[in-house]
């Protein structure tokens, strides 16, 4: 079998678009979207200036991330090296948009499914070449077989000084380019200063390398198309709810393991639990674009993607709290004694599998970190603590359960603001990771990381909880006021990591 690759010399390239044109023209693209493009970008001061023009597009990547991270295997790699996607499968959560580095996929407004190059397959099956290759004036664009070693293409990707994008991704790329300007390849160094869609001015990208009046001479983008963040406000209320859920049952197991056995660990843990789980789901599924499939993520899993064994994961963790709050209702605490070693497990795996499918989005280098499970677990008994210290003045006045509900609070805020410490004052591994974490530092989040993440959210409750007094019914104002605010800073949190982790360009 072949093996299909590009190669791509950019002395020849004019920046004409035609290969964008006859890729529309070729699978009736919609407007707003493209399957490739021709990124511009302009360097040096009037009169010596320089226009760069990189033609982009899928790279059929031999280790495809996009194909790992999808949960239906809706995206597959075929026998000749082209990653190919079935629509009929795909649920529209976007995951693959986030694993991309190359920012190559994309939703398709007409049929709510993703979307990608693949090499025009249809015509390669009749032994045709792609449609950008025909128009092409320059005949800049080289397609055929990597493997065969008399294919032009061949020739080009193994004997000429060509470069790929995105290297250190792992990837392995087969679009290879000859001449590539580095401010071109590399879409975090060029400056944005704007862009356009459909006729509408948008802001540029909230982490990208902002014009410097000191160096008007920097490269900058002159055309490039908009992608929306894959992944918004949905996704933060998602870490929230789930992080409640998985918290109260976490801790509720941790008190009822102490002896503590009432109604706030019989009734009101796996209620919040379950609640909240009930809520997770129903964020996942409604963000979906095809949200009517997604049972498709159950019945035909991919098991290498973390959103496929999410599924599971939160189907087990609904099932052990449902089991419990039964348990609850009819009075046999013998069975919530077997069940509470379950709870445990169950709740640390959901409340940290989602820093390891956040890491298969391979294009955000913010999602990298090595902190963000021990982090995630930290704000799950923060937001599970605080839920039950709200609660636990309409069920007990035990102080006992107080103050381990205030310590375990104290205790989880402590560590989750530590990790923050480590994880933006180390030095970032790569520009793309420094931009993002500026963003939050310095940048656009910064208006909502210092004051709420960390002000409101971290250090107030400290205070609270330290002062608060240790015995009686004067704890419920302070104590109470400290759980509201750790959960106000742990969603303005996950709102920003979220939101700072796509803020970076790809393309």
């Amino acid at each position: 079998m072949p093996n299909y690759g590009f190669a791509i010399d950019l002395r020849k390239c004019i920046g004409c678009h035609a290969c964008t044109i006859a890729c529309k023209a070729e699978h009736d693209i919609p407007i707003g979207v493209n399957r490739c493009w021709v990124k511009t970008v302009e360097k040096g001061t009037f009169p010596d200036t320089r226009r760069f023009f990189f033609p982009v597009l899928c790279n059929q990547c031999d280790a495809a991330p996009c194909v790992s991270i999808c949960p239906t295997n809706a995206l597959y790699k075929r026998r000749d090296g082209i990653v190919d996607l079935n629509g009929a499968a795909c649920i529209g959560c976007r995951a693959c948009m986030e694993a991309c580095p190359y920012d190559q996929l994309f939703i398709d407004p007409n049929t709510r499914t993703a979307e990608k190059c693949n090499f025009c397959a249809n015509r390669v099956e009749n032994n045709l070449l792609p449609s950008c290759v025909i128009v092409c004036p320059t005949e800049c664009r080289i397609f055929g077989d990597l493997d065969d070693p008399d294919s032009a293409v061949s020739h080009f990707a193994h004997s000429l000084p060509v470069t790929v994008r995105k290297p250190e991704k792992g990837t392995m790329p087969k679009v290879f380019y000859m001449a590539a300007e580095e401010s071109a390849i590399r879409p975090e160094i060029a400056a944005r200063p704007f862009i356009f869609k459909e006729g509408q001015v948008l802001l540029r990208p909230l982490g990208a390398v902002e014009e410097d009046p000191a160096d008007p001479g920097h490269p900058r983008v002159d055309y490039d198309v908009p992608h929306d963040e894959p992944w918004g406000l949905d996704m933060a209320f998602y870490v929230l709810t789930k992080g409640i859920a998985t918290g109260a049952l976490l801790v509720g197991a941790l008190l009822w393991w102490l002896g503590y056995r009432a109604t706030l660990t019989t009734l009101v843990a796996p209620t919040v639990a379950l609640v909240f789980i009930i809520a997770t789901a129903a964020i996942l599924v409604i963000d979906l674009e095809q949200p009517q499939r997604f049972f498709y993520i159950l019945t035909r899993p991919n098991w290498s993607s973390w959103l496929a064994r999410g599924a599971f994961i939160l189907t087990a963790f609904g099932g052990v709290a449902a089991l419990w709050l039964a348990a609850g209702l009819l009075g046999r605490t013998t069975v919530i004694t077997w069940l509470m070693p379950f709870a445990v497990v169950v709740s640390v795996l959901a409340s940290s599998y989602t820093a390891f499918l956040f890491a298969q989005g391979l294009a955000r280098d913010l999602w990298q970190g090595p902190y963000a499970a021990v982090d995630l677990l930290a704000q799950s008994i923060i937001e599970g603590a605080a839920v039950l210290l709200v609660a636990t003045p309409f069920v007990t006045t035990n102080d006992v359960v107080y103050r381990f509900l205030a310590g375990t609070l104290a205790t989880g805020i402590a560590a989750h603001l530590l990790l923050l410490g480590f994880e933006h004052l180390t030095p970032s591994p790569t520009l793309h990771h420094r931009l993002a974490v500026r963003s939050i530092l310095k940048g656009a989040y910064s208006r909502v990381y210092w004051p709420v993440a960390v002000l409101l959210g971290g250090i107030a409750p400290l205070v609270l909880l330290h002062f608060a007094p240790l015995a009686g019914g004067a704890w419920i104002p302070m104590n109470v006021t400290a759980a509201i605010a750790a959960l106000a800073g742990a969603f303005a949190w996950e709102y920003i990591w979220v939101e700072a982790g796509q803020s970076v360009p790809n393309s």
